[in-house]
């Protein structure tokens, strides 16, 4: 028998709500999508084996254009049935790497907390937080007896963004993880200010020295 994770969970919803997911396709997961044209094919709304996955958007469904727009406005003013099945929207590992080598391992650090609360990974979550944490204070000391070249702040940087991303991604996500991407517009300004505010306070505080 023909099944995965969501096979229950396609098998109660209507034809309608089948053909909505395959109208939007994009925002649902393959394992989703596939469970979808399993049961379309058991309803004998497709033919078996007619249609492979990726070619999901030509599926000739029985229903009709009107009967689609019938369940988006239903849907309009209710928790959306069909999030479960949705790829969720994270920070990207690009978006991380960028985080953690230009402004710290700890940016980065931020960006997967992010991404492991819409994930509800309570406990990684925490773990994560405690080797950001760890980890800066680590790096600090190491850089304070080191010699002062950005190089290897880079390289601590990019070692944090391994951990981060080899280690707890992977763990806690799974490596090969299908998402959207989030925008990185708000972090981006956010970062931008504190680094400018701290560029300030050394400005400040060395000027005070001389």
């Amino acid at each position: 028998m023909r099944e995965n994770s969501f096979t229950k969970n396609m098998r109660n919803k209507s034809n309608q709500e089948l053909d909505y997911i395959i109208e939007n396709k994009d925002k649902y997961t393959p394992e989703a999508l596939q469970a979808v044209v399993w049961e379309l094919e058991d309803r004998s709304l497709i033919e078996q084996g007619e249609i492979d996955l990726p070619e999901i958007a030509v599926i000739p469904t029985k229903e009709t254009s009107i009967q689609n727009d019938a369940l988006k406005k239903t849907t309009l003013n209710k928790e959306n049935p069909f999030e479960d099945f949705e790829q969720p929207t994270l920070y990207s590992k690009k978006a991380i790497l960028g985080f953690s080598l230009f402004f710290s391992t700890i940016f980065g650090v931020v960006l997967l907390m992010y991404n492991l609360k819409v994930m509800n990974k309570q406990k990684e979550r925490t773990q994560v937080l405690v080797f950001g944490i760890l980890y800066m204070i680590l790096s600090y000391a190491l850089l304070e007896v080191l010699p002062k070249i950005y190089f290897i702040t880079l390289i601590f940087n990019f070692i944090g963004y391994g951990i981060l991303v080899e280690y707890f991604w992977s763990k806690s996500l799974g490596k090969d993880l299908q998402h959207e991407k989030k925008s990185i517009t708000k972090p981006l300004v956010i970062s931008l200010l504190i680094t400018v505010f701290f560029v300030l306070l050394i400005f400040v505080a060395t000027t005070n020295g001389l």
